[in-house]
């Protein structure tokens, strides 16, 4: 009897360990009462109207019921919260119209897109209107860490998008993985046509926007290679108020190339140290290559948690 008791005790005690801890979890996933930027913006020149056609396509009133739905569904969620989630489906959107395939890397957002398919016809008029198809989401039930892909991700993501804290939490730690050798070979040697075959979305579309992401990643390599010939490293403003997160851009491709075995290590050096504090401590992460206790939502080690855009490779 007295046995019993004790096996007892130690499930509750479990049980109580467990329950903190989600609760520890929940608190870091809180998103910051801030406004959302007035448009998903894309920092490349010929975007504007890639842009505005997915907010015509995305329809206010079908919008609204997604929204709606998701705060019925999860009365913990705040409305703040919802928007800077749908801000950040419309920029996987974005990215789904330009490359081949967009693993997703967030949980809640993926949540979101999953309730947009509950609207059958709604989303598959904005599909069509949008991509010209039916962009498709697959579960992906094992949940394998592709951390390559998050690297590619990651590189694509900030090359577009300006970067908030809330971005940061929804998302994950940005760049704590290598860009993959053989991707940096690729658009180191081969054509533009090829690459636009290879790794984007094979369609006349916005291919101004594409063309300019693969002149980019050309030119970072570039530059990756003078900076190794002069037995230079990347450098960023350390001042966390004026950091800017498109220099570590050159950054993962110079590592990713050259120093792969201490890639982490030598980004985390171009961290702001308030960064590097926030990491340290536990709390909700806003820097990069933060731990990965603080990546609540997005999985910094490159975990897809759900998806795969239509047309992708499996």
């Amino acid at each position: 009897m007295e046995g019993f008791f004790v096996i007892a005790l130690i499930i509750i005690i479990i049980f109580i360990v467990k329950l903190i801890g989600k609760q520890g979890k929940s608190r870091n996933r809180q998103l910051k009462n801030e406004s959302i930027p007035s448009q998903v913006d894309i920092q490349l020149i010929g975007s504007t109207e890639m842009v505005q056609s997915l907010e015509t396509a995305l329809s206010n009133t079908y919008v609204e019921n997604v929204k709606n739905r998701l705060l019925s569904e999860h009365p913990n969620w705040a409305d703040h919260e919802v928007d800077w989630m749908f801000f950040e489906l419309k920029r996987y959107f974005l990215m789904n119209g330009l490359l081949k395939s967009v693993p997703m890397f967030s949980e809640k957002v993926d949540i979101i897109w999953h309730e947009m398919l509950m609207f059958t016809r709604e989303y598959q008029t904005f599909s069509n209107e949008f991509y010209g198809e039916t962009l498709h989401h697959r579960p992906n039930l094992d949940s394998k860490p592709i951390p390559e892909e998050r690297a590619f991700f990651d590189w694509v993501y900030v090359s577009l998008f300006d970067i908030h804290d809330n971005s940061r939490a929804i998302w994950g730690s940005f760049f704590k993985n290598p860009i993959k050798l053989t991707v940096l070979e690729d658009f180191q040697h081969l054509s533009n046509e090829k690459l636009l075959m290879k790794y984007f979305r094979n369609n006349d579309q916005w291919l101004e926007v594409k063309e300019q992401l693969i002149y980019k990643m050309k030119n970072e390599i570039k530059h990756a290679q003078r900076m190794k010939l002069g037995q230079m490293k990347p450098k960023t403003n350390s001042d966390i108020n004026s950091f800017p997160f498109h220099a570590l851009l050159s950054a993962a491709v110079f590592y990713s190339m050259y120093e792969t075995e201490s890639y982490q290590e030598e980004m985390g050096l171009l961290m702001p140290k308030e960064f590097k504090e926030q990491q340290g401590s536990g709390s909700s992460c806003s820097g990069f290559a933060c731990s990965a206790s603080s990546d609540s939502d997005g999985d910094s080690g490159g975990s897809s948690c759900s998806s795969c855009s239509g047309g992708c490779s499996s």
